[in-house]
């Protein structure tokens, strides 16, 4: 498939990689002349949007009543060969927009492949990429055999059906340097937000990933920073999809998490604090749903709440070291053994929809498919949800409704 317009995020940076790994600090990078050469370059690799718009397709039919979206985490695409296939298969083959997360472009771990681009090719679809991180090292071994990156880009997504219009790639608050992390980056998180023109008018859509190394009070700062970009947008309907990382735990510091710990010890309990990972609104991640309610965004509807996107599981090798990282292995060992009513697996609502001025049909959990290797696709499993699409007049946008023009003179990464 090709597509009518493509625009890329290709860069010069590469020759660099080895020099920006030896640098011990950002702010040492910062005051370095190899900044002074390539900073601005760097920077707008970081703020840029990569898309690709396939050709107007016909007009849609009846099937036109309901748009069935998916927000899913893909862990970096790195088995993209099964990916592809699973999404030309139901429930995926039916969708009409793809809300992803932790998608590569050019990264050594998922084959130096653009992920982003060759699924949009898979489904026949338009997309846009927008960037977050350079990366210059690699997490926890996920690049086993060593491949060099070649653009070493990983962000967002959004694939859809219909046109794409304006996109933004959002400027999200900072909450940890990436570049002093296990995995050595330069970026930050952002969010990718489109204009979407369906049948009955446009749809602002937002792409985000949240970040797990932080308190629910700093992930609902940076969802603040999504649902700013939605509001400055000027559309009436929107639809937020990604993973929240609503996992009870506050992960800003070493004392957060020891505090958070005992406090699910010995006054939540251990089976309560189990119960509420499906239920993270209840207590510990209010702070993101009290703003999602304040900013009338609704979930209900929107999410199957019966099911997990997520699991705990104590079994597996990749999560047995990232709980041995954040809490150290004694602690790990003790709950091995907490866990063993649970088989060490339990899960959690770490992935929503949020939406405002839609309606939900049906919402549902799509677990991951296994690929060859007898390994899940990713680590989350994909929610879905089907919203209705009205018989109305197309929508106009906010300085043809007479209201004011909410929209910033100039929008970073904007295309």
């Amino acid at each position: 498939m090709s597509f009518s317009r493509l625009e890329s995020v290709q860069h010069e940076i590469r020759r660099h990689y080895r020099a920006l790994r030896a640098m011990r600090t950002r702010k040492a990078l910062e005051r370095s002349a190899l900044w002074a050469e390539i900073g601005g370059e760097v920077t707008r690799v970081l703020e840029g949007v990569e898309r690709g718009d396939r050709a107007p397709a016909p007009a849609p039919g009846p099937r036109a009543r309901k748009v069935r979206a998916v927000a899913w985490n893909i862990q970096r695409g790195a088995r993209l060969d099964a990916l592809r296939g699973a999404v030309a298969t139901p429930p995926f083959a039916d969708a009409d927009l793809f809300l992803l997360s932790e998608v590569d472009v050019g990264l050594g771990r998922s084959g130096n492949r653009n992920v982003a681009r060759e699924l949009a090719e898979a489904l026949g679809m338009s997309y846009a990429f927008g960037v977050s991180y350079l990366a210059l090292t690699d997490d926890l071994g996920d690049d086993a055999a060593g491949v060099e990156n070649t653009l070493a880009l990983s962000g967002a997504a959004v694939i859809s059906r219909y046109p794409i219009g304006r996109v933004e790639n959002v400027d999200l608050p900072e909450l940890r340097n990436k570049f002093h992390s296990s995995e050595k980056r330069l970026g930050k998180k952002r969010a990718l937000l489109a204009e979407i023109a369906l049948p009955d008018g446009p749809l602002v859509v937002a792409a985000c990933h949240l970040d797990s190394n932080a308190s629910p009070a700093q992930r609902a700062r940076q969802l603040g920073g999504v649902l700013d970009s939605v509001d400055r947008s000027g559309a009436t309907r929107a639809l937020v999809g990604g993973d929240f990382n609503t996992s009870t735990y506050d992960l800003s510091s070493t004392f957060a998490l020891a505090r958070d710990l005992a406090h699910k010890l010995f006054v939540t309990g251990f089976r309560a604090t189990i119960a509420q990972y499906l239920t993270p609104e209840k207590h510990y991640e209010r702070p993101v749903f009290d703003l999602l309610r304040a900013r009338d965004f609704a979930v209900e509807g929107f999410n199957d709440r019966a099911l997990g996107t997520y699991f705990y599981d104590l079994t597996d090798p990749y999560v047995l070291a990232q709980s041995q990282k954040h809490v150290g292995r004694p602690l790990t060992r003790l709950l091995a053994r907490l866990l063993r009513p649970w088989n060490g697996c339990v899960p959690a609502r770490l992935d929503w929809f949020a939406g405002r001025n839609l309606t939900p049909v049906a919402a549902t959990v799509e677990r991951p498919p296994t690929a060859a290797d007898g390994r899940p696709l990713s680590d989350h499993a994909a929610v879905v949800v089907d919203v209705a699409v009205q018989d109305a007049a197309p929508e106009t946008n906010a300085i043809e409704r007479g209201q004011p023009d909410r929209r910033p003179a100039s929008t970073t990464g904007s295309t």
